[in-house]
This record gives C-alpha cells, sequence and structure tokens, in this order.
C-alpha cells in the first residue's frame, strides 16, 4: 500500500524495515540458524475476496477525498436512521380501520352520499390463456342530502389482491344516463374511479361504471376439507366503502364449463364488524351464457361494510400469473434491514481477519533471553493481548518497584487471588482498557485505529438499519398480532444481535502494526525461553522474567503462581485480609449467586413447561368448543351409542369400539361443518395406542384425519362439501394396547381405562331448541376377565369425583359378557349430578401380570411428573427454612461472619432466590390442585415462612447494622 492509502493517525514507518527488506534478508539466507517460522493464518478465499474489496474500496475513497466522502457517508446513514425514526415513531402506512374508528363512522353517515341502492353484475370468464377476467357494471343510486358539499361519486377498487396485479380497465361510467369522462387514480394497491357532474349534487343521482378485473383468483388449502382450491373471493364495496347503502344486489354469471369445475357450492353475504350474514348460493337462472347466481340484501349497512361472494374451483381451473412486482417487495421488504446486516457482518468478521488484522513482521522468531529494551512489562501485556491477567503484571511490576509499600502487597495479593475467576472478568477488562498501557502502545505506533470510510459504514449501517428493522416491525404490528405471529419479533432480535456484533467489531479492532508485529515477535522469543528453561518454576517475586511468566501462563495457573510466590515472601496477613473483603467475589459466591439465578429461572421455566393435571379444571377440549378447530361448530348430536368390545388375541387383549352419532348439520357455514371426535388415549403414562379405521356418513366411507390436540387422539373428518341435514355418522376404532399397570392401595393391578366421553361433550353437541335425547354406552368382555376382576364399573368423572358405579345391564353370550348404561341427558341424578358434563366410561382392573408383564415404569413417571408442582417447591421450602433458620442465628450470634463472603450470599441471594422460586411454583401448584386440597394449604404455608425468612435475612445482614468493630466471642 502507498503512503498516500496509509491511515492518517499511523505514524511514519522510516526506522522500520518494509517487507521488501525482510524479503531480501530472507531470500539473501540471512535468517539465522536457530530462526522459529511464524505460523500464518490463511484467511480463507472468501475472507480474501472480501478484504480485498474493502481494502479497494478504502484506497479509492482516499484518494478521492477521504474527509468529504465520509461526511456524505455519514450523512446518508443519518438519513436512514431518520426514516427508521419516522416508522418507529410516526403515523402507520396504510394502518388497518380499528374498532372504534368503524363504529363512529355511524355518526357521520350523513356527512357524505348514500347508496340507496347498488347494483353489481359480474361477469367472469376464462381467456384463451387460462386467465380469469372478471367485468363489473355497477349501477349505484346515490343520494346526496342537502348538507353535503359534494360533486363527485368515487369508488375505490383494489388493484394488488393476494399477490397479484388485477389491472383495473375503466371500459365506461355514466352519470345519470350520460357519458362522462371518468378520473383514474392509480395507486401502489388501489385504483380510484371519480364521476364528476362539475357542480354540486343534490337529491338521486344514479351512477353506472364498467371495469374489468384480471386474475383476480387465488389458491389456498381449504382448512377444513384439507383440499386444495382456486378461490374468486371478491368485496363487492370494495377495501374503503365509507357509505352506507339501503339495499345491495349483485348477480354472478359463470359459463357453464366453469359451473361444473366448484369444488364446493358458492356462497356469498355481507357483513359489518361482528355481525355478518351468509348463504350458499343456487342457481338462478340457466341460459346459453352460462349460470346466473344472485345474492340481495335489503337491510340498512352502516359504513365500512363488505357485500362479497365467493367461489372456490378445483386446482388448474386457471393459469395463475406470477406475483406482482409489488408483491415481491412486500414479501421481502421486511427481511431487507436484515439481509443487509448479515451482508454487513460477513465483510466486518473479514475485515477483523484480514484487512484489520494484524501487521505481518517478520516469517521467524528466534529465542530471547531479555525482555525488549523500551517496552515495560504493562505495555507488553497489552501487545500480547494478556487482558484476563495485564492487573496482576501490573501488580507484579508494582511490587518490584515498592516491596515495601502495605497498599502494594494488598493490590498483589487481590490480583493473584481474583486472576481467571468469573467474578474478576469486568474489572480484568476494565483496568485492561484503561491502564496507561493501553494507550501509550497507540502513542508508540505498536497498534492502530483502522478509521476511515468502511468503518463508519460498518458503525452507520449497524445503528440506522436497525432503526429501520424496529420501525418496519413496529409498522407491521398493525398488520400482524405479534403475539402470534413469532417471524417480526424473531427478525428484530435477531437484526439487533446482528448489530451489535457488527458495532463490536468496528469499535474494538486494533491491529498491531507493523513495529506492533516485532515487538510481538521478541515476547514470541522470550516465551520460548521462559518455557524451555521452566523459568516460571524458578522464578520470585523480584525477578523481572515473572510479569513475562505471568502474561504467557493462563490467568488461573498465573494467579496460582503469584499466590505462592506471596506465601513464600510472607504476605500471609494481606491473603487474609483480601479474603476477609466483603467485596471479593471467591469462586464459591459466584456458584452461589449464579445457582440463586438458575434456580429462580428454573421455576419460570417449570412453569410454563409443566402441563395442568387438574381434573375437571374447566377443560374444553379442542373438539368440544375451540372456535381455532377448521370445521367446528354446526354438527349436532341427537343420539349417541358406544360399543366396546374387549377382544383377546395371540398378543394381548385389544380394545374394538363401535359409535353411532345421529347428527344434525347446519347448512349456510362459511366453513365446511366437520365430525370432531376426542378421546383420552393415554393413562397414567400408558398410550394405548388409539387407531381410528373407518368413518361412515350415511354408510358411504369419508375421509378423515387423526391427530393429537392438548394430549389427547383427536379425529375430524374431511367433507368436501356442505351436507346439511339428518345423517347417521359411524365411527369405528381401536385400543392396541388397552392395558396398563396401575399402583392401587392394595398393591399393583393390570388396568383397562376406556372413556368413551370427555367432559363437555353435552354443551358442544346441543343447542338451546335441541339436546342430546340419549347416550348409550356398551361394554362387554370375555367372562373369564370378569371372573377375575377386582374392580369394575362405570364412572362419570369430574369435579368432583364419587368412585365407580357398579357394572349394568349385564348379558351373558357364550363367553361373552355385555353391559349397558344407558342415560337421558338433562336427568338429575342425586349421586352424579349433571352427569353428561363428565366424562364417560368404564374402569376394569385385573390381578397383576393377568395381561401385561410391564409397565411400573411409565406409571411410576408418570406419577413422579404429576408430584413435580407440589414436590418441588417443597423441596425448595427443605432447603430455604433451614436455610433461613441458621442465618438468622448467625445474624444475632455472629454478625461478624455475615459481613461478607459465601455465608453472606448464602443469606441474601440463595434465600431470597428460594422464596422467589417458590412464589412462582405456588402460582403453578395452585393450577394443578383443587381450592381445598390440603396440600395446596402446606404449600402456601411454607412459601410464607421461607419469604418471610428471606426478608428477615435481607435486614439483618445489611452492612450498617453490623459494627465494623464487631469481634467473635
Amino acid at each position: 500500500m502507498s503512503r498516500r492509502s496509509r491511515s492518517r493517525d499511523t505514524p511514519p514507518r522510516d526506522d522500520e524495515p518494509d517487507a521488501s527488506e525482510v524479503e531480501d534478508l530472507e531470500a539473501s539466507g540471512d535468517v539465522p540458524p536457530d530462526a522459529i517460522p511464524v505460523p500464518r493464518r490463511e484467511p480463507t478465499p472468501l475472507y480474501a475476496l472480501l478484504s480485498r474489496a474493502i481494502l479497494r474500496t478504502e484506497a479509492w475513497v482516499r484518494s478521492h477525498g477521504s474527509r468529504r466522502i465520509r461526511w456524505i457517508t455519514r450523512l446518508f446513514w443519518a438519513l436512514v436512521a431518520v426514516a427508521g425514526i419516522v416508522l418507529l415513531f410516526g403515523p402507520v402506512i396504510n394502518k388497518p380501520l380499528a374498532w372504534d374508528d368503524i363504529t363512529a363512522s355511524t355518526d357521520t353517515v350523513l356527512e357524505t352520499w348514500v347508496a340507496r341502492s347498488f347494483d353489481a353484475d359480474v361477469s367472469v370468464h376464462r381467456d384463451d390463456d387460462g386467465r380469469l377476467r372478471v367485468d363489473i357494471t355497477e349501477t349505484i343510486t346515490a343520494f346526496f342530502p342537502d348538507d353535503v358539499d359534494e360533486s363527485s361519486v368515487s369508488r375505490i377498487i383494489s388493484s394488488q389482491y393476494e399477490g397479484h396485479d388485477l389491472r383495473p380497465q375503466l371500459r365506461s361510467a355514466t352519470l345519470d344516463g350520460v357519458t362522462v369522462e371518468a378520473e383514474i387514480d392509480q395507486r401502489a394497491t388501489q385504483t380510484t374511479f371519480t364521476v364528476d357532474a362539475g357542480e354540486r349534487l343534490r337529491g338521486d343521482h344514479t351512477v353506472v361504471l364498467e371495469y374489468t378485473l384480471h386474475d383476480a383468483v387465488f389458491e389456498e388449502t381449504d382448512a377444513s376439507t384439507r383440499r386444495l382450491e382456486q378461490v374468486l373471493a371478491w368485496n363487492l364495496f370494495g377495501p374503503d366503502w365509507t357509505h352506507a347503502s339501503a339495499s345491495a344486489r349483485a348477480s354472478i354469471t359463470i359459463p357453464s364449463d366453469l359451473d361444473a369445475q366448484f369444488s364446493r357450492a358458492p356462497d356469498a353475504g355481507i357483513s359489518w364488524l361482528l355481525a355478518s350474514d351468509s348463504t350458499t348460493l343456487e342457481p338462478d337462472a340457466t341460459t346459453a351464457d352460462g349460470v346466473t347466481y344472485v345474492v340481495e340484501n335489503d337491510q340498512n349497512m352502516p359504513p365500512h361494510a363488505s357485500f362479497w361472494f365467493r367461489f372456490r374451483f378445483v386446482p388448474d381451473t386457471f393459469a395463475l400469473p406470477p406475483p406482482s412486482p409489488l408483491y415481491i417487495v412486500q414479501l421481502v421488504g421486511p427481511f431487507v434491514p436484515l439481509l443487509l446486516l448479515g451482508v454487513a457482518l460477513l465483510f466486518a468478521l473479514a475485515a477483523r481477519a484480514v484487512a484489520w488484522g494484524d501487521a505481518r513482521g517478520r516469517a521467524w522468531f528466534v529465542h530471547q533471553t531479555e525482555p525488549e529494551r523500551g517496552v515495560a512489562p504493562d505495555l507488553a501485556a497489552r501487545i500480547w493481548r494478556a487482558d484476563r491477567s495485564s492487573a496482576l503484571v501490573d501488580a507484579v511490576v508494582r511490587y518490584r518497584k515498592k516491596p515495601n509499600d502495605p497498599t502494594v502487597r494488598r493490590s498483589l495479593v487481590w490480583a493473584a487471588q481474583r486472576a481467571g475467576t468469573l467474578g474478576d472478568l469486568p474489572s480484568a477488562w476494565g483496568h485492561y482498557l484503561t491502564a496507561p498501557a493501553w494507550s501509550e502502545q497507540f502513542a508508540r505506533g505498536l497498534r492502530r485505529v483502522p478509521r476511515g470510510f468502511v468503518r463508519d459504514s460498518f458503525l452507520g449501517a449497524a445503528v440506522a438499519l436497525t432503526i429501520v428493522q424496529w420501525g418496519l416491525v413496529r409498522q407491521l404490528s398493525h398488520q400482524f398480532a405479534l403475539s402470534v405471529y413469532w417471524w417480526p419479533v424473531a427478525i428484530v432480535a435477531l437484526s439487533t444481535a446482528i448489530a451489535v456484533v457488527i458495532a463490536v467489531i468496528a469499535l474494538t479492532a486494533r491491529p498491531l502494526t507493523r513495529r506492533g508485529a516485532f515487538a510481538r515477535e521478541h515476547l514470541l522469543g522470550l516465551e520460548l525461553f521462559i518455557d524451555q528453561t521452566s523459568g516460571a518454576e524458578r522464578t520470585s517475586l523480584r525477578d523481572p522474567l515473572l510479569p513475562y511468566a505471568v502474561m504467557f501462563s493462563p490467568p488461573r495457573r498465573a494467579g496460582a503462581l503469584v499466590t505462592r510466590l506471596a506465601d513464600e515472601a510472607g504476605l500471609v496477613a494481606e491473603a487474609k485480609e483480601m479474603r476477609a473483603d466483603p467485596s471479593f467475589l471467591s469462586r464459591a459466591r459466584i456458584v452461589v449467586r449464579t445457582a440463586s439465578v438458575l434456580v429462580v429461572l428454573g421455576a419460570l421455566v417449570f412453569a410454563i413447561a409443566m402441563p395442568l393435571e387438574r381434573p375437571g379444571l374447566d377443560r374444553r377440549d379442542a373438539a368440544y368448543g375451540n372456535q381455532d378447530v377448521p370445521g367446528d361448530y354446526g354438527v349436532f348430536v341427537d343420539e349417541f351409542t358406544s360399543d366396546a368390545a374387549l377382544v383377546l388375541t395371540d398378543a394381548h387383549p385389544r380394545l374394538e369400539v363401535h359409535e353411532r352419532l345421529s347428527v344434525r348439520v347446519d347448512e349456510d357455514r362459511a366453513e365446511v361443518p366437520q365430525v370432531l371426535r376426542q378421546w383420552v388415549d393415554r393413562v397414567d403414562g400408558h398410550d394405548m395406542g388409539l387407531t381410528v379405521t373407518s368413518v361412515e356418513i350415511d354408510g358411504e366411507p369419508v375421509a378423515f384425519r387423526q391427530t393429537r390436540e392438548q394430549g389427547m387422539a383427536m379425529l375430524a373428518t374431511e367433507q368436501a362439501d356442505e351436507w346439511p341435514g339428518e345423517h347417521d355418522v359411524v365411527i369405528r376404532y381401536e385400543l392396541d394396547d388397552p392395558f396398563g399397570r396401575v399402583l392401587t392401595d392394595d398393591g399393583w393391578r393390570d388396568q383397562l381405562r376406556w372413556t368413551a366421553l370427555n367432559e363437555g361433550w353435552d354443551m358442544a353437541w346441543s343447542t338451546s331448541e335441541r339436546e342430546v335425547s340419549r347416550v348409550a354406552i356398551g361394554f362387554s368382555m370375555p367372562t373369564s376377565f370378569a371372573d377375575e376382576a377386582t374392580t369394575s364399573g362405570w364412572f362419570a368423572e369430574g369435579y368432583p369425583r364419587d368412585g365407580l358405579r357398579p357394572l349394568t345391564g349385564a348379558q351373558a353370550t357364550g363367553d361373552i359378557v355385555t353391559y349397558d348404561d344407558v342415560s337421558t341427558p338433562r336427568v338429575e341424578d342425586g349421586r352424579w349430578g349433571m352427569v353428561p358434563y363428565f366424562d364417560r366410561g368404564v374402569v376394569l382392573q385385573l390381578p397383576v401380570g393377568t395381561v401385561t408383564d410391564s409397565g411400573e415404569i411409565c406409571y411410576l413417571w408418570h406419577r413422579f411428573v404429576q408430584a413435580l408442582p407440589v414436590g418441588v417447591p417443597l423441596a425448595l421450602a427443605a432447603i430455604a427454612v433451614p436455610l433461613g433458620i441458621v442465618m438468622i442465628a448467625l445474624a444475632f450470634v455472629r454478625p461478624r461472619r455475615l459481613r461478607g463472603g459465601v455465608l453472606r450470599d448464602l443469606a441474601r441471594w440463595a434465600m431470597t432466590g428460594l422464596a422467589l422460586a417458590q412464589v412462582v411454583l405456588l402460582f403453578v401448584a395452585s393450577l394443578n390442585l383443587a381450592a381445598d386440597d390440603a396440600r395446596l394449604a402446606w404449600l402456601g404455608i411454607t412459601t410464607a415462612v421461607s419469604v418471610g425468612l428471606a426478608i428477615a435475612s435481607l435486614v439483618l445482614t445489611r452492612r450498617r447494622r453490623i459494627p465494623l468493630d464487631t469481634r467473635d466471642e
């Protein structure tokens, strides 16, 4: 690099040998015979390429006026940051209307014209190239009140839809039967057609607009039917309908060949906020031009209403265009700052490794028996980058100068004891960067600060792009619920982390100059000499090579070396004083503090990860009331029958279940109603292996899927289209391994626990007009099992529990005995209460080993997990209460023992951490235990005692409460 491209703050190097001189020296054979090669780290090809680009850019900038271009660069990143600040704190771009905005519009409904009628004739076509074309003719009768000062009618049409450019084309416009030239305002996502009369309008006026849309179809997988469809879903009122409407009508005409491509019946409707009404469309007329569907609404609708229709086609009905450029920008735009920061990070790493790496010295070094003249040990520690042991090096140097100074002696012992410990890390770095030797190495030209255009660019990009990323996510937060969509928060966290790394790399790059590289090579030779002569073992505190032995050794080993030498030199009193210093963080104290924090974090993780196990605690299975399940609602049950047969096989018994449901299915649903069923398939940690074998509706098999939701097996049919009316549903499923090992009051047993119905089924299957009229559960098993059973019965378990009812309705057929349990819901039973709200099923227990030979581990592990919400806080209380009592006793009997050290941290940190963890776990236990459970009371008492002891420990261990001259008795 020429002198012109040198850094401005790099001092002249006329007294140094340049690279050519070193190469000539090596080429001439004048390399010392005992020279040792210096290992060189060769950069990867990518790093080398990026570094060359960085160096060439920096050289070009300096050759064209470095100062001016650097200021332009700073101004550019400042403007980017200002743009990010505007996004972060300024107005929201394309902000969706809030609830209050929509409801407030009803108060200003007469401030603009009102649509007395809205009539849309829609014609759907498939062009020769297979693309969708929609021709729309709108007829709007607009009423202008006397106090409204308007002369035009504007219609806003979406021009970007589901990633496609609709390319709206206005064919004609008329006002009161007269053709007019409409104004067209095309923006990024919307197009506005304005029909202007040129004068103030009064009373009723008729506006007719004819326009065409293209490619208004998109592909999606129906959440309920799980089928891929091409969907034409269009809001005829448009994205910004600010007018009230008295009536609305739409007729949609579609060619017969496209009508045959429907994947399900079309639907249409009108909606406003939570109020909506939809209907399944039936053909209104069939002609040679196609099939016409009509939808009408004669209800008054406020502003911002939606008037929509939806046609669903089988895949490949229409040819779809590629995504529009604007959609690609919208898709990639939120990630651009993150991507740019990623590129900047790659360049910054390459710069740190190569462009900002240490300068090359000689390719070899030789043995050195003495330190380099003019380079003091503290300065050598900075050249060597002995950041963790520089404080100890400086302490050794000061001791050699003033061995009898008490302050110097104490600081030496202090530095030796702390060297290499985790608690010494902050102070070690602080000393390394703030001692005079740090700035001296720059003043003497041993290190340099790589200032310039590239460094300014890295710092500017790290700050500005991060602000822009935060601003973009703030804008997106009005489009996406960040509590549901995780990726905006993730890219903010990732971009911020990358920006911090880039800034740290740019701000901490302090490479060695050529002179500094020569000084480091001298230290390499001195390190080799000390290592070969075992200088660290044969040294003393007065040895001039001791500071170098310290910096060459790992920090912990260096501290142990100086501690041993200090003991040999008689610095015992200083060591005792240091250990008694309350501010000294020993390894044990660090362990106590870290464990105290971890126990609280562990309690929080436990609270999040621990599943709720309390029976009957407001459980609502996904199939019985979770509106997020696609296809939920719309299927109501009149009668339910479930027959289970315990079948013996060669391997082990299998439970075969046959369910029959008489159902009524609603019509005009936005989603296709599906049959949803959910069963408990894991009991006391044992997986019974539930598999649905078939589902039939009116004798015809239907598609279904089996998943797991909320820890249970779940079934959902995949009906392709609406199926309103009365139907018979038959579900067959098997429990491949129904028996599990359980521990009872009488010892181990083989247990079958089959749950036919889960809690909440009655509320999901009933309406206010129609309720479940009959529930019948049947269970059959071999007579040998009935004879050997130690426990058997029907259960209706919920809250509270009442045990089992005997198996009733026994009927014997050969070797099989069958039991029936028939009930009429909503009939009060003095023992069971409202039975339909409970789990319904059968329990059968056999002597251990009758069916299975293993399973204890699953049961014990399940019980262990169930006991954790109670056992963990009790275990913490068993530690906290005795510890708190001991600490409080010490505070009164031996207060000086709690001035500092491990005991003080146990009293303050450990007690506080244990108490906070118990408070968190008490909350978890309260969700798993009933309010009248005695265990919950015990947890409350132990937690209160622990919190009280922790507070007392904090109060009694305040240093101002303990006189410094207190002595142990």
